[in-house]
C-alpha cells in the first residue's frame, strides 16, 4: 500500500526522512508521509526510538505506560470519555460528566501518532484507526466536529489529529472531513482575527485561537487550502494581545495578591486593557507565532524567557490542574521549535527550573496514568503527558522543527 511504503526502511532511512520533513515543514511547503512504524525485525512492536540523543529511558517508558493506559481505556467506538465542560475562573463547570469527549480523543489520538504509531501497523494500529473513525463520525455537515456539547477546543484538536493522520493515509474520506473543518474555522474567524468558544462569535480570545491556527497549520502542511489572509488577520490579533512593557510593569505589582498569577505574562486572555496574562497564554501566544510562521520576532524572545522564569511557580501552583496540562501543551512546543539553551532548560531542567521531563515522570501513577483533579479527567491528563514527553520524538510534522 501506497500509504505505508516507507515503514519497512532502517531506522536511519527514517531518520534522514524526518529531518528532510523538518526541513519542508520550517518552508511551510507541503509534507509527505512519515515512516513512523517500527522496522521489520525489531524486537518490540511500537515505533519508539531508543537512540534519540534528547530522549533518556526514563522517558520512553512513561510514554510506553501511558499509551497502554490509554488503549486500556479507549472506548469500542473509539473515543475516549471525560467531563465535557468549560472553564470558570480557575475551576472547570461540566456539563456532561464522563461522556465521549472529541478534544480528548483528539489529544489521545495526537499521542499515538506521536510515539510513531500509524493506523493499522502494530501494536496499536487498531487504537489509532477507531480513534480517526470516531473524529470523522463527529463530523457536521458544517464542518464542526463535536459531541456532548463539546466547543471550539475540541474542534480544533481534532482537526489537527486529523491532518496528520491525512498526512499519511490521503483517503478521500478523511480528506473531505478536514476540509469541512478547515472551512469551518475559517469562516468563524471574526472582525478581530481570533476566534471564541463557540463558532461564529463576535469576541475573541488567545486561547481559542492558537488551537485554531495549530489547526490550520497542520491542514496546510497536509496538503488543504488555507488562506493566507486567515493566518494573517490571526498574527494581527495574536500581536495586539501582547501586553506592552509599561502593562506588564503594572501588572507584575499584583502578583501575590487578589488576582495573582492570573496577571503576569507577556500575552493576555484578550485584546482589552484590562484582561489578564498568564503563562498559559503567553504559551499560546509564542506557539501561535511560530504556527504561523514567523520565527523571529522580539515578542517570541520575551514570551520564551518569562515562561522560563515562571515555570517552577506555574507548575508548583497548578499541579493536576487543567491549567497545567493545557499551559505546558503548548510551552513544549514553543521550547522545542526555539531549541537551543531554552529548550534544554525548559524539558530537561537547570539551576532554575525543574525540567517537565521530570515533572511530568514523577508524577506519573503506577498504572500508566497521569491525575487531573480540575477539568476533564485522567483521560485527558494521560494524553496531554504523553503527548508533552514524546514531542522531541519528531514523529508528527507539527511538532518537529
Amino acid at each position: 500500500m501506497h500509504r505505508f511504503t516507507n515503514l519497512q526502511k532502517s531506522t536511519a532511512s527514517k531518520r534522514s526522512l524526518a529531518a528532510a520533513t523538518s526541513a519542508v515543514i520550517a518552508l511551510c511547503a507541503m509534507t509527505t508521509p512519515l515512516a513512523l512504524a517500527q522496522d521489520e525485525g525489531s524486537d518490540r512492536d511500537t515505533g519508539f526510538r531508543t537512540t534519540t540523543p534528547e530522549v533518556d529511558a526514563r522517558v520512553e517508558a512513561a510514554t510506553r505506560r501511558g499509551l497502554a493506559w490509554l488503549a486500556d481505556h479507549q472506548s469500542k467506538a473509539g473515543f475516549w470519555a471525560g467531563d465535557v465542560g468549560y472553564k470558570v475562573n480557575a475551576s472547570y463547570r461540566v456539563t456532561a460528566p464522563d461522556a465521549e469527549h472529541v478534544g480528548i480523543t483528539a489529544l489521545a489520538l495526537m499521542a499515538f501518532l506521536a510515539c510513531g504509531e500509524v493506523p493499522g501497523r502494530g501494536k496499536y494500529g487498531d487504537n489509532v484507526e477507531r480513534a480517526t473513525r470516531y473524529l470523522i463520525a463527529s463530523s457536521q455537515e458544517n464542518g464542526y466536529m463535536t459531541a456532548q456539547g463539546s466547543r471550539m477546543y475540541s474542534h480544533a484538536f481534532a482537526t489537527l489529529a486529523l491532518a496528520e493522520v491525512y498526512g499519511m493515509t490521503k483517503t478521500k474520506e478523511l480528506r473531505d472531513a478536514l476540509q469541512r473543518s478547515v472551512q469551518l474555522i475559517a469562516d468563524s474567524q471574526n472582525r478581530e482575527g481570533g476566534w471564541r468558544y463557540k463558532p461564529f462569535a463576535q469576541e475573541s480570545d488567545m486561547s481559542i485561537t492558537v488551537c485554531q491556527v495549530m489547526a490550520l497549520r497542520a491542514s496546510r502542511n497536509a496538503g488543504i487550502f488555507v488562506s493566507k489572509n486567515v493566518i494573517g488577520d490571526a498574527v494581527k490579533y495574536v500581536r495586539e494581545s501582547a501586553r506592552n512593557e509599561r502593562e506588564s510593569e503594572y501588572w507584575r505589582s499584583f502578583r501575590n495578591r487578589e488576582l495573582g498569577h492570573f496577571n503576569s505574562g507577556v500575552f493576555k486572555y484578550q485584546k482589552r486593557a484590562d484582561a489578564r496574562a498568564s503563562f498559559a497564554l503567553t504559551a499560546a501566544g509564542v506557539t501561535t507565532l511560530y504556527g504561523a510562521g514567523i520565527y523571529e520576532d522580539p515578542l517570541i524572545d520575551r514570551g520564551l524567557e518569562f515562561m522560563l522564569e515562571n515555570q517552577d511557580e506555574y507548575n508548583r501552583i497548578f499541579d493536576s490542574h487543567y491549567f497545567f496540562f493545557y499551559g505546558n501543551y503548548y510551552a513544549v512546543q514553543a521550547f522545542y521549535i526555539a531549541g537551543g539553551r531554552r529548550w534544554k532548560d525548559y524539558y530537561f531542567g537547570s539551576n532554575r527550573t525543574t525540567g517537565i521531563a521530570d515533572y511530568l515522570t514523577d508524577r506519573q501513577a503506577s498504572d500508566g496514568s497521569w491525575s487531573c483533579e480540575v477539568g476533564p479527567g485522567t483521560s485527558f491528563a494521560t494524553a496531554v503527558s504523553t503527548l508533552i514527553l514524546a514531542i522531541p520524538f519528531q514523529y508528527l510534522p507539527i511538532f518537529q522543527r
